[in-house]
């Protein structure tokens, strides 16, 4: 492709690149942003100019008839990787899954990523001069786009399935992979769709996946469960020794309702790309196969958990004859500082209420004891329990409350936490034996 014709002076001159009005060929590509086409195009020389919205104008050399794939901003496509790549199969036997598709059309790229258990697929602005699609291996791409020195990516294809990407003075040719062999993400199921804002679900997903189990050998535990009924959002994850559950309203009452259990590694990845603030929605959906979560920009599906999730209700009722508030960070750093002295084993915090005390303490026959009081509002009778330090401060670690109420129960009867005032959190915790 060649353009002779000479736009004329009062088009080009406001925007005319230093290096065209001297005769010299300009850097390979001379970008400004935001990228979106207008369709209006000035030929110079052997320049084209494709103008850009709020007067922006790209120029491309076409000297050897190169024509190029897409263009744009090197942080859009940065964070398109970043919304995806973890969803990219790891020392997976299928090479393609340890790949990215990039699929260009319209006035932006799709970017997909997939393990065939969990997919996730975003939206990148970019002004695209070839549709098409390729697959790049995803850890690689990673790598380049984020130690690109320019504020625009060239992407070009090339022959021998290779591809050239450029930006500022870096070239790369990376080899890609067929898009046909790309393993398509599942059909989303017919259902109904619930909505919250993203910032609501992301503090649901954080006081509540921590509590999920580790161990496989009972999978319905690896996961949270989601339950809509009307208009109500419940979240509950337990390992059987602690229990946690966050219970919201949706922005819309719920015709239908559903449950299911979401693994871990996807509500992880949710967590990462919803928004901590309360003004943009997502859309959910739960069926008995799969999860649904669809934002502006992104969708992330994965399969859900079979089994049967046990009946929490019943451990959520206890009678507790001691309970007490403070504050959760005074109450945090107190348990990190005396299950110090605990680190070879499992940390083991006794915990001890008595006229307006609170007093932790932790041993360690090889290493020594720890001891600390805090005073605290106390209601009930005094009291004398131990748990897991561990299970202690994950919880209050992930509520962002000021003031905690805490609850022992009799014996060997489960403890709670919650955030003074509010009904919607609570954790469960049990209790362990010491001699």
């Amino acid at each position: 492709m060649s353009v002779h014709s000479r736009a004329p002076a009062s088009t080009i001159r406001p925007t005319l690149p230093r290096a065209v009005k001297r005769g010299v060929p300009p850097p390979f590509h001379s970008v400004h942003t935001p990228y979106y086409y207008d369709g209006e195009l000035h030929s110079i020389h052997k320049y084209i100019c494709l103008s850009l919205n709020r007067g922006r104008r790209l120029y491309c050399y076409l000297g050897g008839c190169k024509l190029v794939d897409f263009v744009c901003q090197r942080s859009d496509l940065a964070r398109g990787i970043a919304t995806v790549e973890r969803a990219v199969g790891a020392h997976d036997d299928r090479e393609i899954l340890e790949g990215i598709l990039i699929r260009a059309d319209g006035d932006r790229l799709q970017l997909v990523a997939t393990n065939l258990e969990l997919g996730i697929e975003c939206y990148v602005p970019a002004v695209i001069r070839r549709p098409g699609a390729a697959v790049l291996n995803g850890r690689v791409l990673g790598q380049i786009v984020r130690k690109l020195g320019g504020d625009d990516v060239v992407y070009t294809t090339e022959e021998n399935k290779t591809a050239r990407i450029e930006s500022g003075r870096s070239r790369f040719t990376v080899h890609t992979m067929d898009a046909d062999d790309f393993p398509s993400l599942p059909q989303v199921d017919a259902g109904p769709m619930w909505r919250i804002s993203q910032g609501q679900l992301k503090r649901m997903i954080r006081h509540t996946a921590f509590a999920a189990a580790a161990d496989d050998s009972r999978p319905f535990l690896t996961g949270v469960l989601f339950e809509v009924e009307e208009g109500e959002l419940r979240l509950v994850a337990t390992d059987s020794s602690r229990l946690s559950y966050y219970e919201s309203r949706l922005k819309e009452p719920a015709a239908q309702g559903g449950t299911g259990i979401v693994p871990l590694p996807c509500l992880t990845e949710l967590a990462r790309i919803l928004d901590s603030d309360d003004e943009t929605d997502v859309e959910f959906t739960v069926t008995e196969s799969q999860a649904v979560f669809c934002l502006p920009d992104a969708r992330v599906i994965s399969r859900v958990i079979e089994g049967r999730f046990p009946d929490y209700r019943r451990v959520m009722v206890v009678d507790q004859p001691c309970k007490f508030t403070l504050s959760r960070q005074e109450l945090y750093d107190a348990i990190e500082r005396v299950s110090l002295v605990a680190r070879r084993n499992t940390p083991i915090v006794r915990v001890k209420v008595a006229d307006g005390l609170l007093a932790l303490s932790a041993h360690e026959a090889e290493v020594g004891q720890a001891f600390e009081e805090i005073p605290v509002a106390q209601q009930g009778q005094d009291h004398e329990t131990a748990y897991q330090a561990r299970y202690l401060l994950e919880v209050l670690r992930a509520m962002d409350a000021d003031e905690i109420e805490v609850g022992l129960g009799e014996g060997l009867r489960q403890g709670s936490i919650r955030a003074v005032g509010d009904e919607a959190f609570i954790y469960i915790v049990m209790p362990v034996r010491v001699g």
